[in-house]
């Protein structure tokens, strides 16, 4: 190889180095920025079981949703608590068990800003009993009422999708978990932290 070639070679590998190094200075000062300005990690390290950040901090819509009692009530109705809300069903395996987990919480934090409301995804004409049974069986005595498919679709996403999905509100009604399924050990720790750090914020 001649000097002259052996120069371009140095050259182009130089300029692939001081790329590779800037964009690396670039997504450093990206990632801190972002750091500092919303007070802490980047949002995807801020979501429980978010992937990608997906769906971060967005804040709850506000809908109205009958109780198992006939009462009319509405998610704004929530702010200033930290609101779990769980989209299940009685036929659900995984929703029975996240279920006694979900008691526990609201044995644990009652009286203390964290309100568990469950929304049925079955009939409320058709399965009400079936709804009575599965909660007397449980013993749950957080609110529970059925959800419409608007609802649902407006949170979880269209499609035929996994349930339960729990989503955990902050006390400015904004997002902070999401979760789609339910591992009765990961998710239930992952339960628990995250309803736990936000009660003490």
């Amino acid at each position: 190889m001649s000097a002259k070639n052996r120069t371009r070679h140095v050259s182009a590998g130089q300029l692939v180095t001081f790329l590779v190094v800037a964009g690396m200075v670039l997504a450093a000062a990206g990632y801190f920025y972002f750091a500092r300005t919303s007070g802490g990690a980047p949002a995807s390290a801020a979501i429980d079981g978010l992937p990608g950040g997906r769906g971060v901090k967005r804040p709850a819509p506000d809908f109205t949703f009958r109780t198992l009692d006939g009462r009319e009530l509405t998610l704004s109705r929530y702010r200033g608590k930290v609101l779990v809300l769980d989209f299940w069903a009685s036929w659900c395996p995984p929703c029975r068990d996240e279920v006694p987990v979900l008691v526990e919480l609201a044995r644990q934090y009652e009286g203390r800003g964290v309100e568990i409301v469950g929304l049925s995804l079955e009939d409320p004409e058709e399965d009400i009993e079936t709804v009575k049974a599965f909660l007397k069986e449980y013993n749950v005595t957080y609110t529970v009422g059925f959800a419409t498919n608007e609802m649902f679709s407006a949170l979880a996403g269209e499609g035929d999708l996994p349930i339960p999905q729990t989503f955990i509100f902050d006390r400015d009604g904004l997002l902070r978990a999401h979760l789609i399924g339910f591992d009765p050990v990961s998710d239930a720790a992952r339960l628990r932290q995250t309803v736990a750090r936000l009660a003490s914020d």
